[in-house]
């Protein structure tokens, strides 16, 4: 847990003992302090808000190596590679066939040491070298005979499997990397955190004999 989880936990705490004693005050017809109370409670949103913007504005962006693994907690990505998909990928992106279609192959682990764990809101963007992102264009394709897997499946301690997504990216467009969403709370509002508004997130870049 880092020093930016630590002051998040505090703050929360102080919001929730402030609004339970702005409650009690209210029941207790203290109306003086109730507005006291009230005034810090803003006063302190307010600091904790542009402390957020500000940091996140100032902090620069966080960019991985190829294969390199980035980990939220115990639960870890990295970008595999991607290629451009043909006929044999089974991928079925749909709408205009103008673009041209990639499968992106991300490697999910963790370094848990007992849990089992899964990101159930966990999802992926594929950057190009515009920085324009774009979402999946159909399902996980499943290797071979296997089963699909997703990014939010559930693995155990030291456990790792492989996610292969199909995205459609304009033909003047070449993919730089991914962008990997763990979940939008708490992080976004986690100040110094890599996914924090209005911070842009960290890319995993690919390796650059894959863009050809």
């Amino acid at each position: 847990m880092t020093l930016s989880d630590l002051f998040f936990l505090a703050s929360v705490l102080f919001v929730v003992t402030l609004c339970l004693r702005i409650a009690v005050s209210a029941l207790r017809r203290r109306w003086e302090a109730t507005r006291r109370l009230g005034r810090l409670l803003g006063w302190f949103v307010a600091f904790y808000g542009v402390v957020l913007i500000c940091v996140a504005l100032a902090m620069p962006r966080r960019i991985y190596a190829p294969g390199e693994r980035r980990c939220f907690d115990d639960w870890c990505v990295a970008a595999a590679g991607v290629k451009p998909a043909d006929g044999s990928t089974g991928a079925s992106c749909q709408g205009d066939s103008s673009g041209r279609d990639w499968i992106a192959t991300i490697e999910v682990s963790s370094v848990a040491k007992r849990i089992r764990q899964r990101a159930p809101d966990a999802r992926a963007e594929l950057e190009d070298r515009q920085g324009e992102r774009y979402p999946p264009c159909a399902a996980a394709l499943a290797p071979g005979a296997g089963p699909a897997r997703l990014l939010s499946d559930e693995l155990g301690p030291g456990e790792s499997f492989f996610v292969s997504l199909p995205f459609r990216l304009p033909r003047d467009k070449t993919p730089a990397g991914l962008v990997v969403h763990h979940g939008d709370f708490p992080g976004a509002v986690i100040i110094g955190a890599d996914q924090s508004l209005p911070h842009r997130p960290g890319l995993q870049r690919f390796a650059a004999e894959q863009l050809r």
